[in-house]
């Protein structure tokens, strides 16, 4: 029987900045499947050198997403409940991002967040965008398959805030 190609993780994840289908891209992958992705799986080839670069911009984009959603919280209390369940998200995907040993970058500073709630839920949705995108490129950066699998896990976890941010509205109107 002839050897079919299948896709490479690679392309895999670039098409998924192209609005393929999940599910589709996850069956093409022809990397070894991920079946340990516990915490310290993985560490020495999340550790590596070129690695370093995706774990610190990995930090970096969620650890901005939890400023900003805690910033957002502090600002409007109208919105604590709802953005609740995004802060879990994002802090639970850092949590499992320094579980591989990486360095925490410590305070994150302050997010400026828009003086109407309405406002500032828009800037949440469209950091939470701009976090996605450039963690599909990080995806595809990295060179460890542990790594790029873990960045690939935060890219979903981050599109599904996005899909729950859509239907949010501040409490007490715009």
């Amino acid at each position: 029987m002839p050897h079919e190609p299948s896709a490479t993780r690679r392309t895999a994840l670039r098409a998924l900045v192209l609005g393929a289908p999940v599910p589709l891209l996850l069956a093409a992958c022809s990397d070894a499947p991920a079946t340990d992705l516990t915490p310290g799986a993985g560490v020495e080839d999340a550790e590596s050198e070129p690695d370093s670069a995706v774990v610190a911009g990995v930090l970096g984009e969620v650890g901005a997403l939890v400023a900003l959603l805690e910033a957002t919280r502090d600002r409007h209390r109208a919105l604590r409940g709802p953005l609740a369940p995004a802060l879990r998200a994002h802090r639970a995907q850092l949590e499992a991002v320094l579980a591989t040993g990486a360095d925490d970058p410590g305070p994150r500073g302050r997010a400026r967040v828009p003086g109407r709630p309405a406002a500032a839920l828009q800037a949440v949705r469209e950091r939470e965008e701009t976090a996605r995108r450039r963690l599909v490129g990080l995806a595809v950066d990295a060179e460890s398959g542990a790594l790029a699998r873990l960045v690939a896990a935060v890219c979903a976890g981050v599109s599904q805030q996005q899909v729950l941010l859509a239907d949010v509205t501040p409490a007490g109107g715009a």
